[in-house]
C-alpha cells in the first residue's frame, strides 16, 4: 500500500510572491494614511484657531477691546518686537492662568520658552521646539513658538504707516481694537492666519510682539529689516519651512492653502487662489469689497 505524502511550507517563488504582494499592499496604504494624518493635522489646526479666535474675543467681551498686539515696553529704538504680546495677554482666556502668571512673577520675565500646545501646528516637526537667539537689550534668549499669526493690516511697513483704510485688527500701534471700530464687519475681517516661525527659529516667539505673532497680508519689513533680499511684498503664497524669507508672509503647512480666524470667531480654509482677497480682507474699515464664496 502506497502512503500519501502531504507537502507543507512554501516554495521560495511562492514566498517571493508572497513578499511582493505584501510591499505593493504597504505602498498603496501609506499614502493613505499619510493623507489620513495631515487631514487629521489641518482639523486641530482649525481647532487651534477657533479657540484663540473665541479667546480673542471673549477678551474683548472682558475689555472692550481686543489687547494690543505690542508688548510693554519697547527695548529697541524703533519700538519693534516687544515684550507680552497678545498671545501673553490671551492666556487666562485659553486656561492659561496658571502660565500668565509664572511669567508675571519670573524675573526679569522675558525668557518665555514654555510651549503651548494651542500656539503650535501639529503639521510642522519643529513644534515643540524653541526658539533662540541673541537680542540687543536682554543677550542670549529662548521662547516657545506660535504658528498662528495676527493681522496687523493691509500693509506692512516701518516706520508705522497704518491708516483707517490699511490697518486691522492688530494694528501695530494701537491700544487695541473694538468691534465698533471694525466698520467692514467682523465676519468680513482677518484675524488671525497660519505662518510657522522662521526658519533659523530667531522670529516666530508668543511671548514677544510684531513680526513674531503679527504680520500684514503684504508685507515689506521681512525682506528689508530682517532678511534682506526677500521678494517684497510678502503676500500669501506657498512656502517652506527651511527658508527664512517665507516668515514674511502667510502660509502653512497644509496642501493648497491655510486656515485663518475671522474677527467674529469663526475659521475658515484660504486657498492660495483667493491670496489677493487676503489683502482687502486684512482691513477693518477699507470699505473694499471681498467676496470667498466662490472659494
Amino acid at each position: 500500500m502506497t502512503r500519501s505524502t502531504q507537502r507543507t511550507g512554501f516554495t521560495l517563488i511562492e514566498l517571493l510572491v508572497v513578499i511582493a504582494i505584501i510591499a505593493i499592499l504597504i505602498g498603496l496604504m501609506l499614502p493613505a494614511i499619510q493623507k489620513i494624518r495631515e487631514t487629521a493635522a489641518r482639523v486641530q489646526c482649525q481647532n487651534n484657531l477657533k479657540q484663540l479666535g473665541v479667546g480673542l474675543v471673549n477678551f474683548h467681551g472682558s475689555y472692550g477691546k481686543f489687547p494690543q498686539p505690542r508688548g510693554v515696553f519697547a527695548y529697541e529704538t524703533v519700538g519693534f518686537t516687544e515684550y507680552k504680546g497678545w498671545p501673553y495677554k490671551i492666556l487666562p482666556q485659553i486656561e492659561q492662568n496658571n502660565l500668565q502668571a509664572a511669567v508675571d512673577a519670573s524675573a526679569p520675565g522675558y525668557n518665555i520658552n514654555v510651549n503651548v500646545r494651542l500656539f503650535e501646528c501639529p503639521s510642522d516637526p519643529r513644534a515643540g521646539q524653541d526658539g533662540s537667539s541673541i537680542t540687543y537689550s536682554f543677550g542670549q534668549t529662548t521662547a516657545g513658538l506660535i504658528w498662528y499669526v495676527g493681522v496687523s493690516g493691509s500693509l506692512g511697513v516701518l516706520p508705522d504707516g497704518f491708516t483707517p483704510t490699511n490697518s486691522g485688527v492688530f494694528q501695530a500701534n494701537s491700544t487695541g481694537v473694538a468691534i465698533s471700530d471694525i466698520s467692514d464687519g467682523t465676519s468680513n475681517t482677518l484675524m488671525l492666519g497660519e505662518r510657522p516661525p522662521s526658519a533659523d527659529l530667531v522670529w516666530g516667539w508668543w511671548g514677544f510682539s510684531d513680526y513674531d505673532n503679527v504680520l500684514a497680508t503684504q508685507d515689506f519689513i521681512g525682506g528689508t529689516l530682517l532678511y534682506p533680499g526677500c521678494p517684497l511684498p510678502g503676500i500669501y503664497r506657498r512656502g517652506n519651512v527651511s527658508n527664512n524669507c517665507d516668515s514674511n508672509h502667510f502660509w502653512s503647512l497644509h496642501e493648497g492653502g491655510g486656515n485663518w480666524a475671522f474677527a467674529d470667531g469663526s475659521v475658515r480654509f484660504v486657498p492660495y487662489a483667493a491670496a489677493a482677497l487676503t489683502i482687502p480682507l486684512a482691513t477693518r474699515a477699507g470699505k473694499e469689497p471681498a467676496d470667498l464664496s466662490g472659494f
